[in-house]
């Protein structure tokens, strides 16, 4: 006769530190990003000849690189911690930031390194719906209950 304990613990979803992990690196690698483009348009933006709409267009791709860094580091404690709202805030920020990497990717700017950035917004994000999803890792394994031999 075997016994199930109910009061078993949920597996721990380790896939929450890789996650947090993760953002920290990208949220440093994306301001880095973000500071690099401001240093590349910052005599394009602070020109006399050029109008308020496009001072804005180029300053676009640098704070949505920078916001989303903030986003992510900003929360890293609580996608350690696996709370749900980081899972959800972190994931609609950088997905909305890959969408908007993807139309540079089309619209076709040169000499841009859009597709490296893309690249670790894909990651992250793929990441994210996988935890989203209901994936966990380790994987729990089913574990013959122990009988009493007595």
């Amino acid at each position: 006769m075997s016994v199930s304990n109910s009061s078993a613990a949920l597996p721990h979803n380790a896939l929450y530190k890789l996650a947090a992990a993760g953002a920290l690196l990208l949220g440093v690698l994306l301001i880095l990003g973000a500071y690099g483009h401001f240093v590349a348009v910052w005599s394009a933006i602070t020109g006399e000849e050029t109008g308020f709409l496009r001072r804005v267009l180029l300053m676009l791709p640098g704070a949505m690189l920078a916001s989303t860094a903030a986003l992510n580091i900003l929360f890293t404690k609580p996608l350690w911690q696996a709370r749900g709202y980081a899972l959800t805030i972190t994931l609609a920020g950088n997905l909305l930031t890959m969408l908007y990497l993807i139309y540079l990717m089309i619209q076709g700017v040169p000499d841009h390194p859009i597709g490296v950035f893309l690249a670790l917004e894909m990651s992250q994000v793929i990441l994210l719906v996988a935890i989203r999803a209901g994936l966990v890792w380790p994987a729990a394994a089913d574990m013959p209950a122990a009988t009493n031999t007595k």
